[in-house]
């Protein structure tokens, strides 16, 4: 993932380069562009950049990771394609902080939501969201995964904390996966790795 600047009062002031907000929308399951709003003196009739700290965030969880061929989730790709992001495969710099972009929230699409389910959903999250500590946008992370087993639903809540230690972000994303019905028994999870 690359770096992330945090820009104060973001289209209000002159700013170089300014990032597209990635717009998430829980109904949909996906984020998408937005075009500017008239509080974006400087940026009128582009497309809306505020928010660059959430748009990585939304970029980090929800963009596909490849599936390493050693990890312990891999038996759950029913159709055998490991996905991930076409640019991984140009240029990572690890020594920049640098991961592959996104995470493995994909591999639960199709998967009975369990507690060992809910738990795996806050390492990746984490995972995913690490560079960030990396890249120092940020000094502390908290993901909490939610699981309302009833109605197979998993919601994360992300908490961002900045190098003062007070809290920059506050997200909950709801509905993380829309459960799909199975009549197959479901595959057996390993147990997830300790928090780092």
């Amino acid at each position: 993932m690359g770096s992330v600047r945090i820009r104060i009062s973001e289209g209000e002031t002159p700013q170089p380069s300014l990032l597209w907000d990635s717009v998430w929308s829980p109904p949909d399951g996906f984020a998408d562009w937005a075009i500017a709003g008239a509080d974006e003196v400087q940026n009128r009739g582009g497309l809306q950049a505020k928010a660059a700290l959430h748009t990585a965030v939304v970029i980090a969880l929800f963009t596909d990771r490849r599936m390493p061929d050693d990890h312990p989730l891999r038996h759950l790709i029913d159709d055998g394609d490991p996905r991930g992001w076409f640019g991984d495969g140009v240029d990572i710099r690890p020594e920049l902080g640098e991961t592959e972009m996104g995470s493995l929230l994909w591999v639960f699409e199709r998967s009975y939501l369990t507690e060992d389910i809910r738990k795996w959903v806050e390492q990746i999250a984490f995972e995913a969201l690490a560079p960030l500590i990396f890249q120092r946008a940020a000094v502390r992370i908290e993901a909490e995964a939610t699981a309302q087993f009833a109605v197979n639903r998993v919601d994360l809540a992300v908490k961002i904390f900045g190098r003062d230690n007070k809290q920059i972000y506050d997200f909950r994303f709801e509905d993380l996966w829309r459960q799909t019905a199975r009549t197959d028994k479901p595959k057996p999870f390993p147990q997830y790795p300790p928090l780092i």
